[in-house]
């Protein structure tokens, strides 16, 4: 579970450090947290900061390409390979969504630069892609939610209960934002889900040495 444990704290580092790229990097080229909901802001600044729009979902993809096969790998460890595919399930959700808006950011940039009208293009877009990730964050709020129960149950340690009260937290604020899009709790989210994966990857690691 050694390899296992290190593809868990390279996801919760890169996710963590792409929450600090949104609201340090891009924060200060201009952009703010509200853009993301009104698109005849976001257009124009996307047009002339393509490149570093782009960056943000890159680094968000590869923090879900680091975590794919981590549900399944510790599905396995706890002999529950139902769970681990509910959290593969939900990180290969996020990895569409995030290559949507990859894909889409430089397409609908050229064009409004051309002054061609991509609003349509861009809210069905941002729309499908938000729905996905917000699915996606359902599924892995209920698979952090039973991965920590199983574990503090196996392992006697409580400190597992905190992982699953992350799962049941995120579990409640994605699928109230799926209802709500105006919810703000959502956007701090990857601040905390970042540092679950760390301590999950370390407790991974530890749990891999050979004991005297």
């Amino acid at each position: 579970m050694r390899i296992t444990g290190w593809l868990a704290i390279g996801a919760g580092v890169t996710f963590f450090a792409a929450d600090v790229y949104l609201f340090a990097v891009l924060g200060a080229a201009g952009w703010n947290i509200d853009m993301f909901d009104d698109p005849t802001a976001l257009l124009p600044w996307l047009a002339g900061h393509q490149r570093l729009y782009q960056g943000l979902w890159l680094m968000y993809f590869v923090s879900q390409a680091l975590l794919l096969v981590v549900p399944w790998r510790l599905g396995e460890q706890l002999n529950d390979r139902a769970t681990g595919l509910l959290g593969t399930v939900s990180v290969a959700l996020a990895i569409v969504g995030v290559a949507m808006f990859l894909a889409a950011a430089p397409v609908v940039a050229d064009a409004y630069a051309g002054g061609v009208d991509v609003l349509p293009l861009h809210n069905v877009t941002a729309d499908f892609g938000k729905d996905l990730r917000l699915l996606s964050e359902v599924l892995l709020g209920a698979w952090l939610l039973l991965v920590g129960r199983r574990l503090a149950a196996t392992s006697g340690r409580r400190g597992w209960w905190a992982l699953a009260a992350i799962g049941g937290w995120t579990l409640l604020v994605a699928a109230w934002k799926l209802l709500d899009p105006e919810l703000p709790l959502e956007d701090w989210l990857a601040f905390l889900l970042g540092g679950a994966y760390v301590v999950l990857g370390f407790a991974l690691i530890r749990s891999a040495r050979p004991r005297p």
